[in-house]
C-alpha cells in the first residue's frame, strides 16, 4: 500500500511542472537533518541490530562530513546504548516499543517533522531500518523521507524510460478530482506517515524473523554440540574399559 501511494503521487507530482507543496521543495542550503533509527529493545536476533546501527553510523558520519547539525531519534534499546556508547547524542529515545508497531506513533513523529520542515528548522529527514525481504533475509536500508521531491523525480525518471520510446502518461492514466493541487496538499503528509509506520512494520516482522532464525541455528548447534560430546565421553569410557581390562588380564597373566 505504501509502495503504490508513493508511486501514484509521484505520477501526480511529475504530471504538472507548476504543482508546488512544502514537503516537495528542497531547502537551500540544507543546514539540518534529522536521523529516525528503527532497533530492537531486545538482543538474540544475530547481527541485525549490529547491521542497522553499521547504517545509522555509516550516515551519521556522511551528514556530519556534509557539516550538518543532525538531530537523532532512536528506537530500541540496543540502538541507543551504542549511541551513549559512542558518545553521540540522541535526542529522542523511544524504549520499549520495537515490537509493537503503532500508528499513533508514526504519525506523531511525522506530525512533527512535517511541521519542523514546513517551518524550516529542519531541512532534511531519514530514517534507518531493516527492510524485510524474506524469513532468512533482512537488509538493512536508509531512506529519505523529506523532502519528497524524490518522489516527483523517480516519476520524472520512469517517464523517460518509457518503453518504445513513448513518454509517461501524465498522472499515470489516472483521473484525478479534484484538481493535483488539492489532492497533494491532502496526500504528501500521509505518504510520511506510511513510510515511517511501514519501516516499523518492516522493522518488527525482520526482528522476529532474526530472532527465530537464530534461535533455529542456537538449537540445531547445541544439538550437534551434544552428539560431538556424546561421542567423546562413549570413546573416552570405552578406552578406559579397555585399559583397566587389559591391565587385569596382564595382572593375571603375571601370576
Amino acid at each position: 500500500y505504501a509502495r503504490k501511494l508513493q508511486q501514484v503521487i509521484g505520477d501526480l507530482a511529475a504530471s504538472s511542472a507548476d504543482i508546488q507543496h512544502p514537503l516537495l521543495e528542497n531547502h537551500a542550503p540544507v543546514k539540518k537533518a534529522v536521523m529516525l533509527v528503527l532497533t530492537c529493545d531486545r538482543g538474540l536476533c544475530g547481527g541485525y541490530n549490529a547491521n542497522i546501527l553499521r547504517e545509522a553510523l555509516a550516515l551519521n558520519r556522511e551528514l556530519e562530513k556534509r557539516g550538518l547539525e543532525i538531530e537523532r531519534i532512536v528506537q530500541g534499546k540496543k540502538g541507543l546504548g551504542l549511541f551513549r556508547f559512542q558518545q553521540i547524542p540522541v535526542h529522542k529515545p523511544y524504549i520499549g516499543v520495537s515490537a509493537k508497531p503503532d500508528y499513533q506513533r508514526a504519525e506523531e513523529i511525522a506530525d512533527s517533522l512535517i511541521a519542523r520542515y514546513g517551518r524550516k528548522e529542519i531541512d532534511e529527514a531519514y530514517i534507518v531500518y531493516s527492510s524485510f525481504r524474506s524469513m532468512v533475509s533482512q537488509k538493512p536500508r536508509v531512506e529519505k523521507i523529506l523532502p519528497l521531491s524524490a518522489l516527483k523525480a523517480s516519476a520524472a525518471e520512469g517517464g523517460a524510460k518509457a518503453a518504445a520510446g513513448k513518454p509517461k502518461a501524465a498522472g499515470a492514466g489516472y483521473l484525478f478530482h479534484p484538481d493535483p493541487q488539492r489532492i497533494l496538499t491532502e496526500i504528501l503528509p500521509l505518504v510520511v506517515k506510511m513510510s515511517i509506520f511501514t519501516a516499523m512494520l518492516d522493522h518488527t516482522a525482520g526482528e522476529h524473523a532474526a530472532r527465530r532464525l537464530a534461535m533455529k541455528n542456537a538449537t540445531e548447534a547445541a544439538d550437534e554440540m551434544i552428539k560431538m560430546l556424546t561421542r567423546q565421553y562413549n570413546r573416552a569410557r570405552q578406552s578406559k574399559i579397555t585399559q583397566e581390562i587389559a591391565e587385569i588380564v596382564g595382572g593375571a597373566e603375571a601370576l
